[in-house]
């Protein structure tokens, strides 16, 4: 079972050590680590399979530029010129390193996505968004400044995570709801009557109110 505390420290680390291009690697494996333990506390297994899928199209993209360059084509392009050949096939492979580059920014912001909606943390979102404009213009100079930003981001974004994140449901208990049983109910009280004040009739002795003027038995007026 993956925790939080520990991708945050994997992803903050490797974020910093992405920019050491003699320790690029190692950051970058840390920072899947990190989508790995994030992947498994939030039980959403699609982050850390959106995000493998990023690393291997961008080794596979890097294997075909390294490719490229190991075999001695672009020394070729300037020892004999750079013939109608020799110019597709450098174009060629550059495009095919631009492609799985693209695809490779389009799995990570997915994963990245993911991460900012379980998290709550906006700044992967953004990472994700950067990363894929600077991979989408990086056939231009200007989309390595947006892939740099997008490695700030990227630090900004790990080192943000919370342990437990309060807006979020999972690993919290249901709350519990009272079962709904209806309160017993308070016999009513029952009123009292006024007490009326009787008397009784001088002539036949019938009990009369009061207030009476004539007999209800006799008729006789009272008094």
């Amino acid at each position: 079972m993956g925790s939080l505390s520990s991708a945050k420290t994997l992803g903050g680390v490797g974020g910093i050590l992405v920019f050491f291009p003699f320790l690029s690697l190692v950051g970058w494996i840390l920072i899947l680590q990190a989508t790995k333990e994030i992947s498994e506390t939030v039980q959403d297994k699609s982050i850390f399979d959106d995000a493998l899928l990023a690393a291997i199209t961008a080794i596979i993209g890097a294997v075909v530029f390294v490719a490229f360059i190991v075999t001695g084509s672009i020394a070729g392009l300037f020892t004999f010129g750079l013939g109608f050949p020799r110019f597709l096939l450098f174009f060629g492979i550059l495009g095919a390193f631009w492609v799985f580059t693209i695809i490779s920014a389009i799995f990570l912001k997915r994963s990245y996505e993911k991460i900012s909606q379980r998290l709550n943390v906006s700044a992967f979102a953004t990472t994700g968004l950067l990363y894929l404009i600077g991979a989408a213009l990086a056939i231009v100079f200007v989309g390595f400044l947006i892939l740099l930003v997008a490695l700030i981001f990227q630090v900004v974004a790990y080192f943000s995570i919370q342990d437990r994140p309060a807006s979020q449901g999972w690993g919290q208990p249901a709350p519990q709801t009272l079962s709904s049983v209806p309160a017993p109910q308070q016999p009513a009280m029952s009123q009292q009557q006024p007490q009326v004040e009787t008397r009784f009739c001088f002539k036949c002795g019938a009990k009369l109110p009061s207030v009476a003027v004539f007999c209800t038995s006799c008729g006789a007026k009272q008094a």
